[in-house]
């Protein structure tokens, strides 16, 4: 049967046009309403125009305490970024808080709240939550125990500021050991991100299927899995996020691009739309001296290093 049949003849073509409108509408209004889903680079589309949209001005970070409960040297780290940045809106993901955004942002079917929902262990669970946060609302996240040095408005050169939809920087840089076997890694202490990035997604996918490897690996499930400290690391933590950063960067320059292409940097440098900043910048502290560099007024953010997560995972051997 044609749409002729169905509808005059006369009215057929306009008909046919709103009928293709509306499963357009339905189309995008599905998408829209589904928030982000996980899937491969392929799968990602083209660039976006950053100009459209600028970075979210908002303020993550996370703790399995309620705000009552965190002590008063983290609170005031918490005030330096709120004092520096008092445009941005403040979102701390507590546990019970963290779950709550997760369900009420992602599809309920999906891989994100499946295997976040499941997880057992906090430190993978504050991870996770992280990228998904930036994912879906961008902004910039830190640890509880990093505090601001300079107002994020300054952290990106304005020649890039319309380039640059990710924001990187280097926690370890450093040779180390009788081989002069590489240390290298990027900080997830701090991330900033604007919203639906390829590489935020591209990342979640990532990190999810570590996790999921893991549990295989540990014959856990997903809610008894318990790593070792290096394997949270490079499951969920920093070692995921550079192993990661490194295949995107490969991937989309059709080059193969590791640590050495980053050693030793001492400008911010712009790969396709992520700026990676020196070390000097998210690494200020004792990271800058490994790297045999002086700290030179250039830190944007100073980590404390007072997690207390390790603590609770023994060392064991590297993945």
């Amino acid at each position: 049967m044609t749409i002729s049949h169905i509808f005059p003849s006369r009215y057929g073509t306009l008909a046919l046009g709103v009928i293709i409108l509306l499963l357009l509408l339905h189309v995008l209004h599905d998408q829209y309403n589904a928030g982000p889903t996980t899937g491969q680079l392929s799968s990602l589309g083209s660039r976006k125009d950053l100009t459209q949209e600028d970075f979210p001005k908002r303020l993550w970070t996370t703790s399995s305490r309620s705000p009552m409960q965190i002590e008063k040297e983290a609170a005031g780290w918490m005030r330096t970024w709120t004092d520096l940045n008092p445009e941005h809106r403040f979102e701390l993901l507590t546990e019970r808080g963290g779950a709550t955004y997760v369900k009420n942002n992602f599809p309920i079917d999906s891989s994100a709240v499946n295997t976040y929902m499941a997880l057992g262990d906090p430190i993978l669970r504050a991870d996770l939550v992280r990228y998904l946060a930036l994912l879906k609302d961008g902004g910039v996240y830190n640890d509880l125990d990093v505090g601001c040095v300079k107002p994020i408005d300054v952290w990106i050169p304005p020649r890039w500021r319309n380039d640059t939809s990710v924001v990187l920087g280097i926690e370890a840089d450093n040779n180390l050991g009788q081989g002069g076997s590489k240390i290298f890694g990027f900080v997830n202490w701090t991330l900033m991100a604007r919203r639906d990035q390829p590489f935020m997604r591209y990342l979640v996918d990532r990190v999810i299927q570590n996790i999921h490897q893991a549990s295989s690996r540990h014959n856990e499930t997903l809610g008894n899995l318990k790593l070792y400290r290096q394997e949270v690391l490079d499951v969920t933590g920093p070692g995921a996020l550079t192993k990661t950063a490194l295949q995107y960067f490969s991937e989309k320059t059709q080059t193969t691009v590791t640590a050495q292409n980053f050693t030793k940097m001492k400008r911010p440098r712009l790969i396709e739309d992520i700026l990676v900043l020196p070390i000097n910048s998210f690494g200020a502290g004792h990271q800058v001296r490994w790297s045999g560099q002086k700290e030179d007024g250039s830190a944007l953010v100073h980590h404390y290093f007072a997690g207390s997560w390790k603590g609770s995972h023994p060392e064991g051997p590297k993945l």
